[in-house]
């Protein structure tokens, strides 16, 4: 039996994958059925053509192009709900449990960073979360590591 999603046991969802359109709109549907009002969502750097030439062709010819139409459909699909989103878009990551550094570039900014540690995505969720959330509802940020403005990530 499946249990139903109500409101009253849930404040936020963090949806850590946005490849799959149907499944993205599947999550936003039940929220939204739910009045469950917040998400955030993870997806790629780039999806609001926001990363530099060199650093986007290089993600590009390293990704499925079926996996990046599907990263930029899902996220046009939580902007167009009506849920309190916050997109992350994750630039390429790297595991590092002391490295919990990172910077949020909103929409509408050059987004330059290569790489981000996962523990620095998992500090960044739950300052969002335990933030001002006015700050972050209905927004789009550029998760990654500051000074990182590389054409690859340094680990490749």
């Amino acid at each position: 039996m499946r249990k139903q999603i109500r409101k009253a046991d849930v404040d936020a969802v963090y949806l850590n994958s946005m490849s799959s359109p149907a499944d993205t709109a599947s999550v936003v549907q039940a929220l939204e059925k739910a009045g469950v009002k917040r998400l955030l969502g993870a997806t790629i750097a780039g999806v609001e053509d926001e990363v530099p030439y060199e650093l986007a062709t290089w993600t590009k010819n390293s990704l499925p192009a079926s996996y990046i139409k599907g990263e930029y459909d899902s996220a046009k699909i939580v902007r167009d709900s009506n849920l309190d989103y916050t997109l992350l878009r994750l630039t390429w990551l790297f595991n590092d449990e002391s490295d919990r550094e990172y910077e949020l570039v909103p929409s509408g900014v050059e987004f330059a960073d290569a790489e981000v540690s996962r523990q620095a995505v998992t500090q960044a969720i739950l300052d969002i979360l335990n933030g001002e959330e006015s700050e972050y509802v209905r927004k789009s940020f550029g998760l990654g590591k500051p000074n990182t403005h590389y054409g690859k990530p340094s680990f490749y």
